[in-house]
């Protein structure tokens, strides 16, 4: 899969995400569901691949809607262990 490829993909679940007015903080199992069948269904994407697609347009939300924070001086408050 090409970069460009997977950065539409994650676009796409970050527009459901966003029209779902879901948490970017999220935890639930049962509606992070959703988004796993999402990518399967319209990916073709199955197990922890989909979970780090999902995770990752959770993220891009996280990084897209910050005021200029340096995500390796502040990856701890994403969860993305830049250290």
């Amino acid at each position: 899969m090409s970069d460009s490829e997977r950065e539409s993909q994650i676009e796409k679940i970050a527009l459901l995400i966003i029209n779902d007015k879901t948490s970017l903080d999220e935890q639930s199992p049962l509606k992070l569901q959703r988004y796993y069948d999402f990518v399967k269904t319209n990916f073709k994407i199955i197990g922890e691949s989909a979970e780090q697609l999902v995770n990752e347009a959770f993220l891009y939300l996280k990084l897209k809607n910050t005021d200029s924070i340096d995500p390796l001086q502040n990856g701890d408050k994403f969860g993305a262990g830049f250290s």
